[in-house]
């Protein structure tokens, strides 16, 4: 039986290095990979990425592989979680920089594998976040000094000690 990742990303497109290399992860595994573009125009909302990431899901038959893990980033949490609950798809979770949306979402029967986020992130209070994580026993990752994106401007080498942490937490 085949594996399959998919790469759900936030606003800001694939090019967000956490989502890739959590993504290659899975690849470097066997796992077939597909990254979900977001429709190109000038505000992308949930309503847009959901109808472009559910026409992608409506044409995979699921039933051919035997584990799939969706790799999800910001606003990406909430169309994966989405998308997972109204299609019962059987899809563990990484969570990337959640939103308040995600939360109701974040429960330990959700088969979440990681969530992780920076404690400067000003979409999710970090203590809100950590709080229902332990609420719900989820493993969780909290990098201090990062924001949303988890990078810090102008600081390669800590943006790579960054992703090597993180990537280096999904089980």
């Amino acid at each position: 039986m085949k594996k399959l990742v998919i790469a759900f990303p936030g606003i800001r497109g694939n090019e967000i290095p956490l989502l890739y290399f959590g993504a290659k992860h899975y690849e470097d595994m066997g796992y077939e990979s597909i990254f979900i573009s977001n429709p190109i125009c000038e505000k992308v909302w949930f309503d847009e990425m959901y109808e472009n990431a559910e026409k992608i899901i409506k044409n995979i038959d699921f039933s051919q592989y035997e584990h799939i893990v969706f790799v999800a980033k910001s606003m990406g949490t909430v169309v994966a979680c989405t998308l997972k609950e109204e299609y019962d798809i059987k899809a563990d979770l990484i969570l990337f920089t959640p939103l308040k949306e995600t939360l109701p979402f974040m429960k330990k029967d959700n088969d979440i594998i990681l969530v992780a986020a920076g404690d400067e992130d000003t979409w999710l209070d970090t203590n809100t976040l950590v709080e229902v994580c332990e609420n719900e026993g989820l493993n969780y990752y909290i990098e201090h000094g990062v924001g949303h994106r988890m990078e810090v401007a102008g600081d390669l080498k800590r943006n790579l000690e960054v992703l090597e942490k993180v990537i280096g937490r999904i089980e």
